[in-house]
């Protein structure tokens, strides 16, 4: 995010698997401003804030995610591009060794 004083906030989102049913959600941050600018503190605040709003939607989600995407199970926006550019490649890679998608649906 850039601001119009010029202040920048990079953030990097990682979902990780940390078993068959649960990821670890890890975020990295950033910041060419300074805590005068805005306190550490803030910024940890406004990021509960905003995971506590997804909370109960990222909680619902199947962990079973679908990679081939050409089934048409789901609809995407613009931000799912880099996930499914994963999910492509991944497919690809198990096509190329004989593997299919075993889907638990």
């Amino acid at each position: 995010m850039e601001y119009p004083s010029g202040i920048r906030h990079i953030i990097f989102n990682c979902a990780m698997p940390i078993s068959d049913g649960q990821i670890q959600v890890v975020q990295l941050l950033f910041r060419n401003d300074t805590e005068a600018d805005c306190s550490t503190q803030e910024l940890i605040d406004w990021d509960a804030a905003i995971i506590a709003e997804d909370r109960d939607m990222l909680e619902s989600t199947d962990p079973d995610a679908i990679v081939d995407m050409g089934r048409k199970i789901e609809m995407h926006m613009p931000s799912d591009r880099p996930g499914m550019i994963m999910r492509e490649r991944l497919l690809e890679l198990l096509r190329q060794h004989g593997e299919e998608e075993q889907p638990a649906q």
